[in-house]
């Protein structure tokens, strides 16, 4: 029978790993809020054209975090096993994947930016606007995948407050900059959106330095050497692709998933774009302690799977299934709640705020199944080697009830807006339910690690 558990070690260590998270995150949104209130302010083509632009960069965010997640999956339970020679033997095969998707997306943004705008918009200023964002912006893409996997892979063995250190940093340097180099301040030529893509490029290089420093001179868990990275071995190979292209390839449908519905978005009109722009803000705000507790629970429970104790995993899994709802049910509150004082942040029409708080509403429903989805699946179900479940549930109801849903709600029976969304959205409600009867099978608990120190005494 599932239950919540009695056992304070656990409390703490959830707490010690999702809190920082946490923080990061508020850091992360003050810095899309930040760009987003400034960039906004020069107005509603400025603030599509970045929002679209970011489409891009987007996937390759969530590509990273498959990656990375992916990962974690081994990095975590063999870090509870104590090993962590197959630990640089992961990180070996991770770091050239990484490099080698990010830069199809440097492509992407240099060669054909106005291609890549032209599939979320037809609006031709928006297009123009965007790519020379995107020309831009784009050279700061690998700065950004190496030290965002190398801080998601610090995470699995339970170092986190570095990100605290980095972000913090990037928060300063990005909107001194934004702020400079956007609106021409202290002698600075006004560049607008590409004042905005440069503080951000300059911003990730300051974050890259920082993690290529504490590598090198301060980590003590992991303890990795450029030596380390150099070979590939065969048999970890084997087990990544195994574990890790389930969840790459998820995340590669669902960050495709989400851009086929800001097509859906953006051909509803600039304005709609911008009230969507708006309640992502304030979406990013209410989960940040959603996504610091997911993060922590792949962490918690792939090292108690790894430390061979599955009994104390499962009535975890249970534990954060409880704080998922209940933190679900306060973000929807709070989004409710701050919509009049968030959308009156920015500077676009009376008809688009009214848009925004409309879709934010639909936001405070969805977000608490959502919590307990991305808890579910994320946290406790990839953490215990179960991300072929996990890519199967997100095909099914991203791909098959949510995007063909949205384009016929939106092109074909015209509904109102906020039913759009709804249907748009649908998919985080029904992943949630299909996520609980998971965990409750128990099916979901896999020891994905292998012992290499017998293997190699053969």
């Amino acid at each position: 029978m599932m239950k919540i558990t009695k056992d304070r070690k656990f409390y703490k260590l959830l707490l010690s790993i999702s809190l920082p998270i946490a923080i990061q995150n508020i850091i992360t949104f003050a810095v899309s809020m930040i760009d987003t209130i400034m960039v906004g302010s020069l107005g509603e083509v400025q603030l599509s054209a970045v929002a679209i632009a970011n489409n891009l960069f987007f996937i390759l965010m969530i590509l990273m975090f498959g990656l990375a997640g992916g990962s974690n999956i081994m990095i975590s339970q063999y870090f509870g096993k104590g090993d962590k020679k197959s630990i640089h033997k992961i990180l070996s095969i991770m770091y050239r994947v990484c490099i080698g998707i990010t830069l199809i997306f440097i492509g992407i943004g240099v060669f054909i930016p106005k291609q890549f705008m032209s599939i979320f918009t037809a609006d031709s200023a928006v297009i123009e606007a965007g790519a020379s964002y995107l020309k831009i912006i784009c050279i700061g893409y690998l700065f950004y995948a190496v030290t965002n996997c190398t801080i998601m892979i610090l995470r699995s063995v339970k170092t986190v407050r570095i990100s605290i250190v980095v972000y913090s940093i990037s928060l300063i340097v990005n909107a001194f900059l934004n702020w400079v180099l956007i609106f021409g301040n202290l002698g600075a030529p006004k560049l607008g959106i590409k004042g905005a893509a440069i503080a951000t490029v300059i911003a990730r290089i300051i974050e890259f330095a920082i993690v290529l420093i504490f590598i090198a001179f301060y980590e003590e868990k992991i303890r990795l050497k450029i030596k380390y990275l150099l070979k590939i071995d065969k048999l970890m190979l084997k087990d990544f692709i195994k574990i890790c292209t389930p969840v790459l390839f998820n995340e590669l449908l669902w960050s495709t998933g989400a851009s086929m519905i800001s097509i859906i978005v953006g051909r509803l009109g600039t304005d709609i774009v911008a009230a969507n722009s708006i309640n992502t803000v304030a979406h990013q705000f209410v989960t940040v302690f959603i996504f610091g507790l997911s993060n922590a629970a792949a962490v918690i429970v792939g090292n108690t799977i790894g430390e061979g104790k599955k009994e104390a995993a499962v009535e975890y899994a249970f534990t954060i299934g409880f704080f998922s709802i209940a933190m679900g049910m306060i973000a929807g509150i709070i989004i409710y709640l701050i919509r009049p004082v968030v959308v009156d942040l920015y500077n676009v029409t009376d008809a688009t705020k009214m848009i925004a708080m409309e879709i934010m509403k639909v936001t405070s429903i969805i977000v608490v199944f959502q919590s307990l989805g991305v808890n579910m699946m994320m946290g406790v179900l990839r953490g215990g080697g179960d991300a072929k479940f996990v890519l199967v549930n997100d095909i099914i109801f991203m791909w098959l009830v949510a995007i063909p849903g949205g384009f016929l709600a939106a092109f074909v029976f015209k509904l109102p807006i906020v039913i759009v969304f709804f249907i748009i959205k649908s998919d985080e409600v029904l992943k949630s339910i299909v996520s609980i009867f998971r965990v409750t099978s128990g099916k979901w608990v896999k020891d994905v690690t292998r012992d290499f120190e017998e293997i190699e005494a053969i």
